[in-house]
């Protein structure tokens, strides 16, 4: 018995010695992340004084072991006023054919209704000329509660009631949705008196995104949604078991042309020294 447990004593600590080295490791990636994410100046195209505000803390950490395994990246909101305009990811992937080195890989979406550009190093990198999203009202849905706490209520409920699925080699895969939004609106801004962002992941890894608002609507406030895609890959949304929006793969118009936008921009030794 004493043998067993110094043996098993023994065998957990260069796990837990692994465990934290492994966890240092990632602190250092997700800094570097936040870094990547803060070399960005966004604005609004037509009016390059207002300049959107990158949120000082990541609103998700991710990691995807399902699909092709060791990759991971963290997720960044730019607002205007408090409310989402841009949702953009840093992230990195092994490189499989030289495992000491990771790829960098930066993707954003535009949640505005304004044209958008985004300063790199001082030097444009991309620019968005159309609406980020095409809300869609659910007029069935209850009218949107007095305070801010049950106004939650109802935006979960109503996240709920949406099912997401991504397809590859014809095999259906379904999201799963993170039962918290992972950005929510502090205050009223112009005509929305709400608004959060809901995430439809594998693993924890966010392939699309669900922005939930309660905007005004003529003379009264409504819900409405628009759906975000954070992938290549086909991806459905169902309403209450109806189909109510789908991406293609392959199906993207070229850039400018679309609200997402996703690509490599370097490579990485794979371990920080």
């Amino acid at each position: 018995m004493e043998f067993a447990a110094v043996a098993a004593a023994r065998l957990l600590i260069p796990a837990q010695a692994n465990s934290s080295a492994g966890d240092r490791q990632q602190k250092k990636w997700n800094d570097f992340y936040a870094t990547q994410a803060a070399s960005y100046a966004i604005n609004v195209a037509d009016d390059l004084t207002q300049q959107l505000m990158l949120r000082p803390e990541p609103v998700l950490f991710w990691s995807n072991n399902i699909r092709g395994g060791e990759t991971n990246g963290s997720v960044f909101v730019w607002t205007r006023d408090g409310r989402a305009e841009v949702v953009g990811t840093v992230f990195s992937y092994l490189d499989r054919s030289d495992p000491r080195q990771r790829f960098i890989a930066h993707s954003f979406h535009s949640l505005s209704r304004s044209p958008l550009q985004a300063m790199l190093a001082e030097r444009k990198s991309w620019s968005i000329d159309v609406p980020g999203i095409e809300p869609q009202r659910l007029d069935e849905a209850a009218t949107p509660a007095s305070t801010a706490q049950l106004r939650l209520v109802q935006m979960r409920e109503i996240a709920r009631q949406f099912r997401a699925f991504t397809y590859l080699e014809n095999v259906e895969h379904e999201l799963r949705l993170l039962p918290q939004p992972i950005y929510r609106q502090p205050d009223k801004v112009g005509d929305v008196l709400d608004g959060a962002l809901f995430a439809f992941v594998t693993d924890s890894d966010p392939e699309l995104l669900v922005l939930i608002e309660a905007r005004l609507h003529g003379d009264r406030i409504g819900w409405q949604y628009a759906p975000a895609r954070f992938t290549d890959l086909t991806v459905k949304l169902r309403h209450n078991e109806a189909k109510v929006w789908a991406y293609e793969r392959g199906s993207a118009p070229a850039q400018p042309k679309t609200p997402y936008l996703s690509g490599r921009v370097s490579a990485h030794p794979a371990h920080f020294e």
